[in-house]
């Protein structure tokens, strides 16, 4: 019995270490979550499959033309594409908590 009540605290032990070590504290302080809606300028439909490009990542919408992303806490350009449409740039202020509505225009 006492086997089993070391062996059980090693392992709690254990995982909080290793819990503690796979993100840093500046990693999860340095993280905006972002949402929002890709939508025709022209009919408001949403846009599903958008390819929406934030930093280095790359996403797409859904199926409702909407999205979600995590971000650095600083002022980020974004490119928008899609198939039959203009290129669209934005600039998204990460300390703004609105839902995100971007309108792309068809070619």
């Amino acid at each position: 019995m006492k086997i089993f009540f070391i062996t059980l605290f090693a392992i709690i032990t254990g995982s909080f270490a290793i819990a503690g070590e796979l993100t840093s504290r500046d990693e999860k302080d340095n993280v905006k979550i972002i949402s929002g809606k890709v939508i025709d300028k022209n009919t408001g439909e949403e846009i599903a499959g958008a390819e929406i490009k934030i930093d280095n990542k790359i996403i797409y919408t859904d199926l409702n033309g909407d999205f979600i992303a995590s971000i650095n806490p600083k002022e980020t350009e974004v490119a928008i594409t899609f198939i039959s449409y203009n290129n669209t740039k934005i600039n998204i202020e990460p300390f703004s908590y609105k839902k995100i509505v971007i309108q792309l225009e068809a070619k």
